[in-house]
C-alpha cells in the first residue's frame, strides 16, 4: 500500500497544493499511512522535514505551508475512502479543474470563429456565432484530454497496474499475481477506432503474445452488444476478438480485480466533480462563457447580422 499511498500524496501535493513535482515526491515518501498526513502540524512543516540521518531534507515556504494545511482541512481526502478511491477523486478533481479553467479562460481570439462555417451554417447573429464556437472549442479540448484521464483512472485502480514505457505505445501494464504481464491499449469509447487502427493494434497484440505476454485492446465503456462501427469491425477483422478485447466493465473488472469497482468509481467521480464545480456543471460554465464572449463580440463588432458582417470583414 505504501507505494500507492506515495503516488497519491505526490499527485495531490503537485496538482492540488502546487508544490514542485520533485518536492512533492520527496515529501510524499515520508508517510507510511494516510493518517500521518492528516495529523501534520504547522510546527512540523515550519521546522522542516528531516532525513534518516537527522539532517533537514525539506524546507517549506510560508505559502507552501499554508497550502498544505488548507488542503488537509479541505476534506478532499478522506480516511473513510481507500487509497485507490482517494486517488480516483484527486485525478477527477485535476481533470475537472483543468476543463473548468480552460472554459473560463476562453477568449474571442481563442475560439476564433471560422468565417466559412459562419456562412455555410447560416449563423446570422453574434449569439449564434459565439455559442456554437464556444461549444466546439470546449468540447474539442475536453475530448482531447479524455484519453489521458481514462488512462490515469485505469492505472490508479490497482497496485498491479502501471504506466508502460512511453516509447512502447501501450497505455497500461497489469502484472498478475503469478508475474504475467498484460499489456493494454485503451480507447475512451466503443466507436473510437477505425479499420487501420484495429489492424495495427491486432498486430501489436500478436507481437506481445508471441513474446509470452498477454495483450488486449481495452474500451473504457460500452457493451459487446452495442451496434457501433468499431465493435462491428473488431468482430469482422479479429476472429479471436473476444479473447483479446476488454469492453466496458470487463476492462475495469480485469484491472481492479473487483467486480463492484465501477459502482464505487462513478460515485467517487460524482462527489469529486462537485468539489470543483459545487452545484454547477461544466455545461453551465460553457453557458456563462458564451454570455461573456457574446457581450465582448457585440461590444467590438456590433449587434445582429451587421455585427457578424463586421467580424468577417475584420478578419478576412
Amino acid at each position: 500500500m505504501s507505494e500507492q499511498l506515495h503516488e497519491l500524496l505526490a499527485f495531490v501535493l503537485e496538482k492540488e497544493v502546487g508544490l514542485p513535482a520533485s518536492k512533492s515526491r520527496s515529501f510524499a515518501s515520508h508517510f507510511a499511512e494516510l493518517e500521518e498526513f492528516f495529523n501534520l502540524q504547522a510546527e512540523t512543516l515550519i521546522n522542516g522535514i528531516s532525513s534518516i540521518s537527522g539532517k533537514i531534507a525539506l524546507r517549506f515556504t510560508p505559502d507552501e505551508i499554508e497550502g498544505i494545511l488548507a488542503f488537509i482541512s479541505s476534506g478532499k481526502l478522506s480516511l473513510q475512502l481507500t487509497i485507490a478511491e482517494n486517488f480516483l477523486g484527486s485525478i477527477c478533481r485535476d481533470f475537472t479543474g483543468r476543463q473548468l479553467a480552460m472554459v473560463e479562460n476562453l477568449t474571442l481570439g481563442k475560439i476564433h470563429p471560422n468565417p466559412f462555417l459562419i456562412r455555410a451554417l447560416n449563423l446570422d447573429t453574434p449569439e449564434e456565432v459565439v455559442r456554437l464556437n464556444v461549444y466546439m472549442t470546449a468540447t474539442r479540448s475536453i475530448v482531447t484530454s479524455m484519453g489521458f484521464f481514462i488512462q490515469k483512472l485505469l492505472i490508479s485502480c490497482s497496485e498491479s497496474a502501471e504506466s508502460p514505457p512511453e516509447e512502447s505505445g501501450w497505455d497500461a501494464i497489469k502484472t498478475t499475481s503469478d508475474g504475467e504481464k498484460c499489456w493494454i491499449q485503451v480507447k475512451s469509447g466503443p466507436n473510437d477506432m477505425d479499420k487501420d487502427q484495429i489492424v495495427y493494434w491486432a498486430a501489436k497484440v500478436e507481437e506481445k503474445i508471441q513474446e509470452g505476454d498477454r495483450a488486449y485492446i481495452g474500451i473504457a465503456y460500452g457493451k459487446r452488444t452495442n451496434k457501433t462501427v468499431t465493435l462491428g469491425l473488431l468482430k469482422q477483422i479479429l476472429p479471436n476478438s473476444e479473447m483479446i478485447t476488454l469492453i466496458g466493465r470487463e476492462l475495469w473488472d480485469f484491472v481492479s480485480e473487483d467486480t463492484r469497482y465501477t459502482v464505487n468509481l462513478f460515485e467517487v467521480l460524482r462527489l469529486s466533480a462537485s468539489q470543483v464545480l459545487a452545484q454547477s456543471s461544466i455545461a453551465e460554465a460553457i453557458e456563462r462563457c458564451s454570455d461573456r464572449l457574446i457581450d465582448e463580440f457585440i461590444g467590438k463588432y456590433g449587434e445582429g447580422s451587421q455585427g457578424v458582417f463586421s467580424y468577417i470583414a475584420d478578419i478576412f
